[in-house]
């Protein structure tokens, strides 16, 4: 890779058996990044179909994962690249060409003019037919809507593995998912740490190669990140919509077991109380989040 430009870029690739199209893919890279200083940083999770090998060939820096699943092999990369290569943008890629190298200049564009912190590719701004099947697409839709509410995250496509970030905002970013979900924390992470993040355009092809991907396994557990998460980041938000209701079925069960006994009287009003409290309790840590924030 050329050596000019104001930043050290590092592009991670997480692998596994990626061979039919790992060599393609750098090739791109190569090309899209001519007069940028960029290096790429292969993570490859022990192929057994020559991946590492295809990757070094082309110029590649490779490490192994020592743990397992798509986050954990980008933790990796992005500590590497770090601590290791001096990345000051850091750009995460998948390699089965999903996703069109030639976009990652619009992605750190904006980042070394200082204009953004974070950059993600929206996938359906250039979905080619095919690309992804009606129910990951659906699937994808109501993650970043649930994101949205949820998480306060004004992107609309949430998890696209295409983006770009500075590699200084790891230190405030707390990423724990080892798996699909990490896209979703990190996003949130970022946004939690005041990050400037916005969209830009990029195409969506067919993968190339088997997809790893289980859409109802990983769905389920990236929703409930996205849960774990929202008590974390907007606790108010997370207690007072439990709250919310508890305190209308209190409502409602007063109002259907109106009629005298005391039993009956009480239980809608242990809901309601139950609600008011987690309501409370909401605030309280509400309150908490915000005056360690401007400490």
């Amino acid at each position: 890779m050329d050596n000019k430009g104001p930043a050290k870029i590092v592009i991670v690739f997480p692998t596994l058996n990626e061979a039919s199209a790992m060599g393609e893919v750098l090739d791109r890279v190569k090309q899209a990044m001519v007069g940028y200083n960029c290096q790429v940083l292969v993570v490859d999770g022990h192929s057994v179909d020559g991946t590492d090998k295809i990757a070094a060939d082309k110029g590649a820096t490779v490490v192994y994962q020592k743990g397992k699943g798509y986050g954990n092999a980008l933790k990796t990369g992005f500590v590497y690249a770090r601590k290791q290569l001096g990345a000051k943008i850091l750009v995460m890629l998948d390699a089965d060409m999903t996703y069109d190298p030639k976009f990652i200049p619009k992605l750190v564009d904006p980042i070394i003019s200082d204009k953004a912190d974070m950059v993600v590719g929206n996938r359906f701004a250039g979905m080619k037919q095919g690309a992804m099947p009606f129910v990951n697409r659906i699937g994808n839709r109501m993650l970043s809507f649930v994101a949205k509410l949820a998480l306060g995250l004004n992107i609309f496509d949430t998890q696209s593995g295409m983006r770009a970030f500075r590699s200084d905002f790891l230190d405030s970013m707390k990423l724990e998912a080892v798996g699909m979900p990490f896209a979703m924390e990190m996003l949130a992470e970022a946004h939690s740490a005041k990050a400037r993040m916005c969209e830009v355009p990029v195409t969506y092809s067919a993968r190339v190669g088997e997809t790893k991907l289980n859409p109802i396994k990983d769905g389920g557990r990236i929703l409930g990140v996205t849960v774990r998460l929202m008590f974390d980041i907007r606790p108010l938000l997370f207690f007072g919509s439990i709250g919310t209701v508890l305190g209308a079925v209190g409502l409602l069960l007063h109002y259907l077991l109106m009629p005298s006994e005391f039993v009956y009287i009480m239980f809608p009003f242990l809901f309601m109380f139950g609600g008011l409290s987690l309501s409370l309790i909401g605030f309280v840590m509400y309150l908490i989040q915000q005056i360690r924030t401007r400490n």
